[in-house]
């Protein structure tokens, strides 16, 4: 891990060991399902970060506590949204209705570590992560429903659930070091999480698996384009969705159909879009290099 991620982490391990609330057995589960998201990195609890460095004048170190409340929040989002989607191999799925509690002590945890803070503005803080994260909630349940089945529905949907997520991690990091937030910033944010769930529609097509949305009959980007063509392909995907007995699915001619078709093509250009957002944005925002390099790189 690289330094940052290395704080992170050693406020994860504090916070959780000297939480006097839970019991063993709950304290255990949090350290496993913990180095778990340790493999993948802290990418929203360093949106925090750099956000804050980049806008204050003086580094309070109360800040990693925050970043890793942060991860908690988006830890136990990842738990709950693996147990109701049915689709990792991650440990909490192993024992869905215990990491069900887990999740739900990580939510309490979040918030409870960064009104334990010193920050003067910590309440406001607090404020944007039950607000974003309602967000992201409802963003998630639309999802759920699986009715978003058209380009302005399922962007909308995404912003919700994603961007939410990007665009907090953002703002806790800016009102903590100047006690206001920006349009600016709450918008590049926002565009960094379309980025990310566009990307992972397009991953999710590229293996024939439990996780891929056009065999679990989901919706992206991808396959609304497709299921928008007039041809063999599409019409034989639409009776597989609609559940139709007699409908025959072809995983080759499907996958060749995504790649060489245009639907891959569309959904990154639509990637690329909010790319040349956020970058136009981010220009003229007052942050340090530091901070606009690392955000360039989750948008790429």
């Amino acid at each position: 891990m690289q330094g940052l991620d290395v704080q992170i982490n050693e406020s994860l391990d504090i916070l959780i060991e000297n939480e006097i609330l839970i019991g063993h057995e709950l304290r255990s589960m949090l350290k496993v399902f913990k180095e778990e998201k340790k493999a993948v990195g802290y990418s929203f609890g360093k949106l925090c970060y750099w956000h804050y460095e980049a806008f204050t004048d003086c580094l309070n170190e109360d800040i990693y506590k925050v970043a890793a409340a942060i991860e908690f929040l988006i830890l136990s989002f990842d738990i709950i949204d693996d147990l109701q989607d049915k689709d990792s191999d991650y440990s909490w799925t192993k024992t869905p209705e215990l990491s069900l509690n887990v999740a739900l002590a990580m939510l309490v945890m979040a918030s409870r570590a960064i009104r334990e803070t010193s920050f003067e503005h910590k309440n406001t803080a607090i404020q944007i992560l039950e607000d974003y994260a309602l967000r992201s909630i409802n963003g998630q349940q639309l999802d759920l429903l699986n009715t978003c089945r058209d380009e302005q529905s399922y962007l909308q949907m995404i912003e919700q659930k994603s961007g939410s997520l990007t665009a907090m991690g953002c703002l806790i990091g800016e009102v903590l070091a100047k006690g206001e937030t920006s349009l600016k910033v709450e918008e590049y944010g926002k565009y960094i999480g379309i980025i990310q769930q566009i990307k992972n529609d397009i991953q999710s097509l590229k293996t024939w698996g439990p996780k891929n949305d056009l065999l679990n009959k989901r919706y992206s980007l991808p396959i609304i384009y497709l299921l928008s063509q007039k041809n063999d392909i599409s019409k034989s995907v639409i009776n597989y969705y609609n559940d139709d007995i007699d409908a025959f699915l072809d995983n080759n001619a499907t996958e060749n159909e995504l790649t060489n078709g245009g639907a891959i093509r569309y959904a990154v250009t639509m990637k690329n879009v909010y790319k040349f957002k956020a970058f136009d944005i981010l220009e003229n925002v007052a942050i340090n290099e530091v901070c606009k390099d690392y955000l360039k790189k989750l948008m790429k």
